[in-house]
């Protein structure tokens, strides 16, 4: 077993030690809450893995009846009012952690985790980042996330300093105003960073989450930015650089971080193993297959490194042509005046289903056919552009917006 002193070891946390310990739990018990963005529910993470227990991070607005039997901890704040406990050792070895998958593809899932893992990644992205004591880290993604709680990790296992979002601001100023050394953004939050036309702040932005466009790259002169590639199975990061290269629609982003080993399946899905590949999924899971399908599409460059080309089950086919809706997207993305798109597949009667694109833009349904023309040949050119409206989450809930066209 790997054992380690607990790197949260305030008297909040021990005081969660002991009311935790009061609850007839025993180590390898689940207990569940609702991941909100502040110090509590860090300290009753680290208190419960102090006592050996499986914490699942619920979205906030996510009924607790989709989990299988647990303990469910509804109020954390009368936690704290335990006396503290002495116990300061971690077992890095055990199942710790129950994460949903983004589901942005097909049903949620629950991605377990031991602390072996989450902590390598936190640690192997920090050190990637050169990141050091007393550097702050702004919380800009969920905690319930597997990018949220990263970023809470590097910062803690870094002895940084972790900024929580002040909701009472509009988004950007949040961002801007918390003056950090470190944020995660997705390419849409940078785009409305731009619009404001302040000068570049200090702040290392990782920008993840969806494929940054070279002309949006290029626009964000001055500012300090890393590419990544990251997903929940793998506990966070897998590709992060600071010197992307674009060659066609999408950017490479160099060689895999350390511990961390990516591969080809036959028809071009990338395969990822290492060190914080996760447990399985469910609250008893079965051991993943390694290397793990990714159902991303990726390719290889011998000199650019590794390039993610869109998700293998976004392609649908038109006409018999094959249809990538992120290629799309990038095309779309690409002008300035595009703040963010999402392409999918409707049906047709003649080609059995044409691309349609949701778009948010001032831009008419003219100009954006014209722009494209350009850049597409016309069976990848959207027959219908819709205005994109604001959803909850960092991703576009593609699955919803198909059904517009149902």
């Amino acid at each position: 077993m790997a054992f380690r002193p607990c790197p949260l070891n305030d008297t909040h946390t021990a005081s969660a030690v002991t009311a935790l310990s009061t609850l007839g739990l025993k180590p390898g018990d689940l207990i569940a809450t609702r991941a909100k963005p502040n110090w509590q529910t860090l300290c009753l993470l680290f208190g419960a893995w102090r006592l050996g227990l499986k914490v699942a991070l619920l979205p906030p607005n996510l009924p607790s009846y989709t989990l299988p039997p647990h303990h469910w901890i509804e109020e954390i704040a009368p936690l704290f009012q335990a006396k503290p406990s002495s116990e300061k050792i971690l077992d890095l070895s055990l199942p710790a952690l129950l994460l949903m998958t983004s589901g942005s593809s097909g049903s949620p899932k629950w991605a377990s985790f031991s602390l072996s893992q989450l902590f390598e990644s936190a640690e192997t992205v920090a050190t990637s980042l050169q990141a050091k004591p007393g550097q702050r880290w702004l919380l800009s993604i969920p905690l319930h996330h597997v990018g949220g709680l990263g970023v809470a990790l590097r910062c803690i296992l870094t002895k940084g300093t972790l900024l929580f979002e002040d909701k009472t601001l509009p988004h950007q100023e949040r961002i801007l105003q918390a003056n950090a050394d470190f944020a995660s953004l997705v390419p849409t939050q940078l785009y409305r960073l731009l619009q404001t036309q302040m000068p570049p702040p200090k702040t290392h932005f990782l920008i993840g989450g969806a494929p940054l466009s070279r002309e949006l790259y290029q626009r964000a002169t001055g500012y300090r930015l890393s590419l990544t590639y990251a997903l929940t199975e793998m506990s966070s990061t897998v590709l992060l650089t600071s010197q992307p290269t674009w060659k066609g629609a999408f950017p490479y982003l160099g060689e895999p971080l350390a511990n961390r080993a990516l591969s080809l399946a036959a028809d071009g899905e990338l395969l990822v193993s290492g060190a914080p590949l996760f447990n399985g999924y469910g609250a008893f899971p079965q051991p993943p297959p390694s290397p793990f399908p990714t159902g991303d599409k990726a390719h290889y460059h011998p000199t650019l490194g590794w390039s993610i080309q869109g998700r293998k089950d976004f392609q649908f086919f038109s006409g018999g042509e094959n249809i990538q809706p992120e290629e799309i997207e990038a095309a779309l993305l690409s002008h300035r005046d595009v703040e963010e798109a999402v392409v999918v597949p409707k049906n047709d009667p003649e080609f059995g289903q044409r691309p349609a694109a949701f778009v948010r833009t001032t831009l008419s349904d003219e100009a954006l056919y014209s722009y494209l023309t350009e850049l597409l040949p016309k069976y990848k050119i959207p027959i219908h552009f819709e205005r994109l409206k604001d959803q909850s989450g960092l991703k576009p809930n593609r699955k919803q917006l198909s059904s517009f066209f149902s």
